[in-house]
Protein backbone atom coordinates (compact mmCIF):
# COMPACT_ATOMS: atom_id res chain seq x y z
CA UNK A 1 0.00 0.00 0.00
CA UNK A 2 1.07 3.65 -0.57
CA UNK A 3 3.00 5.24 2.49
CA UNK A 4 0.61 7.33 3.87
CA UNK A 5 1.83 11.20 5.20
CA UNK A 6 0.34 14.58 6.59
CA UNK A 7 1.48 16.56 3.96
CA UNK A 8 -0.42 14.52 0.97
CA UNK A 9 -3.50 14.08 2.49
CA UNK A 10 -3.45 17.95 3.25
CA UNK A 11 -2.88 18.87 0.04
CA UNK A 12 -5.82 16.79 -1.12
CA UNK A 13 -8.28 18.32 1.44
CA UNK A 14 -7.09 21.61 -0.40
CA UNK A 15 -7.71 21.38 -3.57
CA UNK A 16 -10.75 19.39 -3.08
CA UNK A 17 -12.45 21.84 -1.41
CA UNK A 18 -11.09 24.88 -2.47
CA UNK A 19 -11.63 24.30 -6.49
CA UNK A 20 -15.73 23.43 -6.16
CA UNK A 21 -16.71 26.53 -4.59
CA UNK A 22 -20.39 26.78 -6.38
CA UNK A 23 -22.26 26.59 -2.91
CA UNK A 24 -21.37 29.58 -2.03
CA UNK A 25 -22.60 33.25 -2.93
CA UNK A 26 -24.83 33.00 -5.82
CA UNK A 27 -24.78 33.64 -9.42
CA UNK A 28 -26.28 37.17 -10.80
CA UNK A 29 -30.20 36.96 -12.23
CA UNK A 30 -29.34 38.35 -15.05
CA UNK A 31 -29.05 36.42 -18.13
CA UNK A 32 -25.95 38.13 -19.57
CA UNK A 33 -24.40 38.49 -16.55
CA UNK A 34 -24.77 35.35 -14.76
CA UNK A 35 -21.67 36.52 -12.89
CA UNK A 36 -21.09 34.34 -9.43
CA UNK A 37 -20.83 36.67 -6.27
CA UNK A 38 -19.73 35.85 -3.02
CA UNK A 39 -22.11 38.35 -1.06
CA UNK A 40 -24.95 38.81 -3.65
CA UNK A 41 -27.05 41.63 -3.64
CA UNK A 42 -30.95 41.02 -3.42
CA UNK A 43 -33.66 43.59 -4.62
CA UNK A 44 -36.14 44.43 -2.84
CA UNK A 45 -38.68 44.95 -5.20
CA UNK A 46 -38.18 41.72 -7.85
CA UNK A 47 -36.85 39.29 -4.88
CA UNK A 48 -33.47 38.69 -7.06
CA UNK A 49 -30.12 38.19 -6.44
CA UNK A 50 -27.29 40.40 -8.60
CA UNK A 51 -23.96 41.11 -8.86
CA UNK A 52 -22.75 44.38 -7.77
CA UNK A 53 -22.58 45.77 -10.97
CA UNK A 54 -26.40 44.79 -11.20
CA UNK A 55 -27.72 45.56 -7.96
CA UNK A 56 -29.60 48.81 -8.92
CA UNK A 57 -33.35 48.92 -10.13
CA UNK A 58 -32.50 50.84 -13.47
CA UNK A 59 -28.96 48.61 -13.94
CA UNK A 60 -31.11 45.57 -14.02
CA UNK A 61 -34.44 46.80 -15.69
CA UNK A 62 -36.84 45.91 -12.79
CA UNK A 63 -40.06 45.43 -13.76
CA UNK A 64 -41.72 45.84 -10.20
CA UNK A 65 -39.13 48.96 -9.63
CA UNK A 66 -41.39 52.54 -9.78
CA UNK A 67 -39.13 55.65 -10.35
CA UNK A 68 -38.92 58.28 -7.41
CA UNK A 69 -41.66 61.79 -8.22
CA UNK A 70 -38.96 64.51 -9.22
CA UNK A 71 -39.01 67.12 -6.48
CA UNK A 72 -42.10 70.17 -6.85
CA UNK A 73 -40.37 73.26 -6.70
CA UNK A 74 -43.84 75.34 -7.30
CA UNK A 75 -47.46 75.27 -7.33
CA UNK A 76 -49.61 77.15 -10.07
CA UNK A 77 -52.34 79.14 -8.26
CA UNK A 78 -54.39 78.81 -11.00
CA UNK A 79 -54.91 75.36 -12.05
CA UNK A 80 -53.27 73.93 -8.37
CA UNK A 81 -51.12 71.91 -10.61
CA UNK A 82 -47.59 71.45 -9.11
CA UNK A 83 -44.59 72.19 -11.59
CA UNK A 84 -41.17 70.23 -11.56
CA UNK A 85 -38.09 72.04 -12.80
CA UNK A 86 -35.95 71.19 -15.68
CA UNK A 87 -32.52 71.94 -15.32
CA UNK A 88 -31.13 75.41 -13.58
CA UNK A 89 -34.75 76.72 -14.62
CA UNK A 90 -35.75 80.01 -12.90
CA UNK A 91 -39.07 80.76 -11.43
CA UNK A 92 -39.94 83.00 -14.08
CA UNK A 93 -38.86 80.31 -16.48
CA UNK A 94 -40.24 77.81 -14.99
CA UNK A 95 -43.80 79.42 -14.74
CA UNK A 96 -43.15 80.42 -18.48
CA UNK A 97 -42.94 77.17 -19.72
CA UNK A 98 -46.52 76.12 -17.61
CA UNK A 99 -48.06 78.52 -19.49
CA UNK A 100 -46.82 78.10 -22.99
CA UNK A 101 -46.87 74.58 -23.13
CA UNK A 102 -50.50 73.92 -21.83
CA UNK A 103 -50.02 72.63 -19.04
CA UNK A 104 -51.75 75.25 -17.41
CA UNK A 105 -55.78 74.56 -18.46
CA UNK A 106 -57.38 77.54 -16.47
CA UNK A 107 -55.14 80.31 -17.39
CA UNK A 108 -53.67 81.09 -20.61
CA UNK A 109 -51.38 84.58 -21.29
CA UNK A 110 -53.27 86.64 -23.71
CA UNK A 111 -51.56 90.10 -24.41
CA UNK A 112 -54.53 92.35 -23.75
CA UNK A 113 -54.00 95.44 -26.48
CA UNK A 114 -53.98 94.05 -29.94
CA UNK A 115 -52.85 95.95 -32.69
CA UNK A 116 -55.83 97.85 -34.76
CA UNK A 117 -53.91 98.00 -38.22
CA UNK A 118 -55.69 96.51 -40.99
CA UNK A 119 -54.58 94.47 -44.18
CA UNK A 120 -54.76 94.75 -47.70
CA UNK A 121 -57.04 91.59 -47.32
CA UNK A 122 -59.45 93.34 -44.95
CA UNK A 123 -58.64 91.62 -41.84
CA UNK A 124 -57.32 92.67 -38.66
CA UNK A 125 -53.71 92.33 -37.48
CA UNK A 126 -53.95 89.78 -34.54
CA UNK A 127 -50.42 90.51 -33.01
CA UNK A 128 -51.06 91.88 -29.19
CA UNK A 129 -48.66 93.50 -26.94
CA UNK A 130 -48.30 93.74 -23.15
CA UNK A 131 -48.02 97.63 -23.33
CA UNK A 132 -50.18 100.12 -25.42
CA UNK A 133 -47.83 101.45 -28.37
CA UNK A 134 -50.50 104.48 -29.74
CA UNK A 135 -49.05 106.54 -32.55
CA UNK A 136 -49.00 110.43 -32.35
CA UNK A 137 -50.88 110.92 -35.13
CA UNK A 138 -53.59 109.08 -34.87
CA UNK A 139 -54.35 108.13 -31.18
CA UNK A 140 -54.20 103.95 -32.60
CA UNK A 141 -52.79 101.18 -30.74
CA UNK A 142 -50.25 99.32 -33.00
CA UNK A 143 -48.24 96.06 -32.74
CA UNK A 144 -44.33 96.31 -32.77
CA UNK A 145 -44.37 95.64 -36.21
CA UNK A 146 -46.90 98.36 -37.73
CA UNK A 147 -45.84 100.85 -34.94
CA UNK A 148 -44.41 103.71 -37.15
CA UNK A 149 -46.61 105.61 -39.06
CA UNK A 150 -45.24 104.90 -42.59
CA UNK A 151 -45.84 101.11 -41.82
CA UNK A 152 -49.45 101.85 -41.35
CA UNK A 153 -50.17 104.27 -43.44
CA UNK A 154 -51.03 106.92 -40.67
CA UNK A 155 -53.72 109.45 -42.24
CA UNK A 156 -52.32 111.65 -39.89
CA UNK A 157 -48.64 111.61 -41.59
CA UNK A 158 -50.34 112.52 -44.53
CA UNK A 159 -52.35 115.60 -43.11
CA UNK A 160 -48.57 116.69 -41.29
CA UNK A 161 -47.52 116.21 -44.85
CA UNK A 162 -49.96 118.84 -46.61
CA UNK A 163 -49.54 121.15 -43.11
CA UNK A 164 -45.56 121.09 -44.33
CA UNK A 165 -46.59 121.33 -48.12
CA UNK A 166 -49.09 124.63 -47.27
CA UNK A 167 -46.19 126.39 -45.20
CA UNK A 168 -43.51 125.42 -47.76
CA UNK A 169 -46.06 127.09 -50.23
CA UNK A 170 -46.71 129.92 -47.89
CA UNK A 171 -42.89 130.65 -47.71
CA UNK A 172 -42.17 130.81 -51.12
CA UNK A 173 -45.56 133.29 -52.32
CA UNK A 174 -43.91 135.35 -49.42
CA UNK A 175 -40.36 135.64 -51.16
CA UNK A 176 -41.83 136.17 -54.69
CA UNK A 177 -43.91 139.36 -53.30
CA UNK A 178 -40.57 140.49 -51.69
CA UNK A 179 -38.69 140.36 -55.15
CA UNK A 180 -41.67 141.24 -57.18
CA UNK A 181 -42.95 144.41 -55.11
CA UNK A 182 -39.27 146.38 -53.80
CA UNK A 183 -40.79 149.19 -53.03
CA UNK A 184 -43.15 147.46 -50.00
CA UNK A 185 -39.95 145.94 -48.48
CA UNK A 186 -38.58 149.35 -48.95
CA UNK A 187 -41.45 151.29 -47.27
CA UNK A 188 -41.25 148.28 -44.33
CA UNK A 189 -37.83 148.98 -43.74
CA UNK A 190 -38.22 152.73 -43.35
CA UNK A 191 -40.69 152.44 -41.09
CA UNK A 192 -38.46 150.54 -38.74
CA UNK A 193 -35.93 152.96 -39.03
CA UNK A 194 -36.97 156.11 -37.28
CA UNK A 195 -38.25 153.96 -34.50
CA UNK A 196 -34.57 153.01 -34.31
CA UNK A 197 -32.86 156.28 -34.64
CA UNK A 198 -35.53 157.94 -32.22
CA UNK A 199 -34.08 155.29 -29.64
CA UNK A 200 -30.75 155.94 -30.64
CA UNK A 201 -30.93 160.27 -30.11
CA UNK A 202 -32.72 159.48 -26.89
CA UNK A 203 -29.66 157.63 -25.72
CA UNK A 204 -27.31 160.10 -26.81
CA UNK A 205 -28.93 162.65 -24.55
CA UNK A 206 -29.23 161.10 -21.59
CA UNK A 207 -25.50 160.45 -21.99
CA UNK A 208 -25.32 164.10 -22.77
CA UNK A 209 -26.96 164.78 -19.53
CA UNK A 210 -25.59 162.38 -17.40
CA UNK A 211 -21.76 163.95 -18.03
CA UNK A 212 -22.52 167.39 -17.20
Amino acid sequence: PPAFSVASAFSHFLTSHTMDLTHIGKHCHLEDCRKLDFLPFRCGHCKHNFCVEHRLPEKHECQHYTPPRAPVVAVCQDCKRSIVQKGNETLPELFKRHFESGECKKFKVEKPHRCTFIKPSGKQCKRREFDEIICKFCNQNYCIKHRHAEHHKCPGLERKKRDLEKRSDQRVKREKERKSNPQACATEARKERPKRASNLAHSRLVKMFDKR
